[in-house]
């Protein structure tokens, strides 16, 4: 399929994934008619919360804090203009939809209603708890997810039951599920007044909230709704049991077509449940609520307490709650390059990223309709000012409206961490061209230095693994092959299969005792965004990670090849048991491999020789013999390193020779209580050495680093990876 133009195809330190890289033509888009008159030079609408195609990230309530207060206001519809509601004192609210939920408990304990909470907050639907007096008594209530329907609510509440714990909390009283019909007992002129009225009615047992919604005049006012019920039947009764109550009240439906907030008291985070915060529940419909700080910024609890730039638009899409973050260009940028760069990156290699990732943000349109990006590296990363720095702010404003574009107009200008040492061809990735993307030379080999440096060792039981070269130091003794013993200089040394710490990845495979001695036969740095290891794998491992990928591999794998590779070097086409294995586009190889950082890659098997030369290459065995005369004697072997063009004769005493179970096994076969001989079991082993991190297309952040460094401004920088373009301001 020809490609045309790329929109979906961003800078990943992360993999890329399949939302990421659709195929396509990029089609003509318009903002929505409730984010009309934004800019795209001027605001960026970034979706926090979303429950979208193309990107999903769900809860049910949000914290939002801001030091000043807040102001709250309402766009009432598609495109309206946003009035002012309230003017808040309080550092810190939630907000959710008025939908349907499940009141899982409805106590006078605190405690017992922390404990549901926490226990449902491991769930898949989250939840929060709410404070509200009933008689004279304060009552804590246990609510589950936000749900669409009350047959959704229904669903989710019989599969929490299924849990024993949750279950046993709600052993007194069945969940019930709760609703958006409710009950109006007029509107007051003052909410002192409506809070009055609502005390009448908690003294009668009747639950009672606070709402707020527009008068006759256009003006918010306050209101006394009855009930929060899922459906007319128990909306009735309700009404019945409230009249007879308050007989002095009329009571109607509530008009819930019109915007309103229902203003509550949330104690979830609370110690002892005696500090409520208030809580907003909006409309489910089509109503825009807006946050905007008072000070500097706003904080969102759920987003590991990141703050923010900007406001906070609450609405409803796919009938689940949406956040936005409507931020100025300039400061979404700042958050971006934060997020993307470092504080000690040179000047120019900043600026190259402001001007790319301000082009990024507006080429993606209404991307996720409701706004133009999200926060990750599906786009860009943006952690709001978190991660902001001096530096980086300055080459934003130095390159303020400035964008890259071709005699098209304005390009997608994708971009990797680390295009290790050469950027990609687009078919590489997409499987197709595009005009201003090509492959270059990058010097991004800076990623690599400083970088720790790991020994490769091996345990008395002849198992293989690494170990960080901080906690290992040299004995002053060999063995018979003149191996050097190194002792561990600490206790519980983790020992990996690869040389990096990722506990869920790489996890430890032992733990070395203090003193513990072990055998090092190699060292490498420690895998970074310029040079990796992954693995080793075993067959079944192997063959699980391609199964989760949706390849499906008849029998034992026992083969995997590289069968093509790309303008840059990059994998293109893999065989597994010497079948072409299917994916979309060739980047997704990384996906089918159990998440590699690239595809410029090699492929290692165990049952091979390892070893050292002078120049530090590893070796390949090309057949016993001398290298001159084709002859060796018993006690020597031919290798040929990577560097060199003819092969070596060397002694099998200065090679180990891995057994086909990634167990090492001495060259001359005589076992010794340190280097064991191993019986090597069936099979054999995988790994994966490879350079770069991220798809590798366009501008390389480390590559640009390293022009930077040899005295490239942005601009050739940014037409060094980016064909036929000029760097304009719009």
């Amino acid at each position: 399929m020809k490609l045309t133009k790329k929109l979906l195809a961003p800078r990943t330190l992360a993999l890329i994934t399949t939302a990421a890289l659709t195929f396509g033509t990029v089609p003509v888009l318009t903002i929505p008619a409730h984010a009309a008159g934004i800019s795209h030079l001027d605001e960026v609408r970034v979706a926090l919360f979303i429950d979208s195609a193309k990107y999903k990230l769900i809860e049910p309530v949000t914290t939002l804090s801001s030091t000043g207060g807040m102001d709250i206001s309402v766009r009432s519809t598609a495109g309206a203009a946003e009035q002012l509601w309230l003017t808040l004192q309080d550092s810190t609210i939630r907000m959710s939809l008025d939908q349907y939920s499940v009141m899982m408990l409805e106590t006078t304990d605190f405690a017992a209603a922390k404990g549901l909470s926490t226990k449902l907050a491991t769930m898949s639907a989250d939840g929060y708890v709410l404070s509200r007096m009933k008689q004279g008594k304060t009552v804590f209530q246990v609510f589950y997810g936000s749900f669409p329907t009350m047959e959704a609510a229904e669903s989710a509440s019989a599969q929490a039951l299924k849990d024993v714990t949750v279950a046993a909390f709600t052993k007194q009283a069945p969940p019930a599920v709760t609703g958006p019909l409710h009950l109006s007992a007029g509107t007051f002129a003052s909410e002192a007044a409506a809070l009055q009225q609502a005390a009448v009615y908690a003294g009668a047992g009747i639950q009672a909230d606070l709402a707020l919604q527009e008068d006759a005049t256009g003006k918010p006012a306050y209101s006394v709704w009855i009930g929060n019920e899922a459906s007319p039947a128990q909306l009735e009764t309700v009404k019945q049991a409230a009249m007879r109550a308050v007989p002095a009240i009329p009571l109607q439906a509530a008009n819930t077509k019109a915007s309103y907030l229902i203003r509550k008291s949330d104690v979830t985070v609370s110690a002892n449940g005696t500090t409520p915060v208030p809580h907003f529940a909006a409309g489910a419909g089509q109503q825009r609520t807006l946050i905007h700080s008072k000070s500097e910024a706003i904080t969102v609890k759920e987003k590991a307490d990141r703050k923010y730039r900007g406001d906070m638009e609450i609405s409803t899409y796919q009938n689940k709650l949406a956040l936005v973050n409507e931020v100025p260009m300039e400061s979404y940028l700042y958050g971006v390059l934060g997020a993307e760069l470092g504080s000690g990156w040179p000047a120019e290699a900043l600026k190259a990223q402001a001007v790319a990732a301000r082009t990024f943000a507006i080429k993606q349109g209404n991307k996720y309709e409701i706004a133009q990006v999200t926060d990750t590296t599906l786009d860009q990363a943006y952690y709001g000012m978190q991660k902001e720095f001096v530096a980086g702010n300055q080459a934003v404003d130095a390159t303020k409206d400035e964008v890259i574009s071709d005699k098209s107009g304005l390009i997608s200008p994708v971009f990797s961490s680390n295009s290790g040492g050469k950027t990609a061809d687009p078919s590489e990735v997409w499987g197709n061209s595009v005009s201003y993307l090509r492959s270059v030379a990058s010097p991004d080999q800076g990623a690599e230095k400083g970088k720790a440096t790991w020994y490769r060792i091996q345990l008395t039981d002849g198992r293989l693994g690494y170990v960080s070269a901080e906690y290992l130091k040299d004995t002053g003794q060999k063995d018979k092959n003149g191996t050097p013993y190194y002792e561990s200089t600490d206790q519980n040394v983790n020992v990996r299969l690869a040389p990096y710490v990722d506990n869920a990845a790489n996890p430890s495979i032992d733990q070395l005792a203090a003193k513990e001695r072990v055998l090092v036969i190699g060292q490498e740095k420690e895998s970074n965004a310029y040079s990796w290891m992954r693995g080793p794998y075993t067959p079944s491992e192997m063959k699980s990670k391609l199964t989760a990928a949706g390849v499906q591999i008849n029998g034992e794998l026992t083969s995997l090849e590289i069968s093509a590779r790309g303008p840059s070097g990059r994998v293109t086409e893999l065989k597994a048991n010497g079948v072409v294995v299917k994916v979309p586009y060739p980047d997704a190889l990384r996906t089918v491999l159990g998440g590699l950082p690239s595809t410029l890659f090699e492929i290692e098997g165990a049952g091979s020789y390892t070893g050292s030369t002078p120049q530090g290459a590893d070796l390949a065995i090309v057949g016993g013999g001398s290298a001159e005369t084709g002859t060796t004697s018993a006690d020597s072997v031919c290798v040929l390193s990577g560097n060199q063009s003819q092969p070596t004769s060397l002694k099998k005493s200065d090679l180990t020779a891995l057994g086909t179970n990634g167990l090492a096994k001495p060259t001359d076969s005589v076992g010794t209580p340190n280097t064991p001989s191993v019986t090597p079991t069936q099979g054999k082993q995988f790994v994966f050495r490879g350079t770069g991190y991220g798809h590798g297309l366009g501008m390389s952040q480390w590559g640009a680093r390293g022009f930077a460094e040899q005295g490239y401004d942005y601009k050739k920088i940014l037409q060094t990876y980016y064909a036929g373009v000029n760097i304009t301001k719009e």
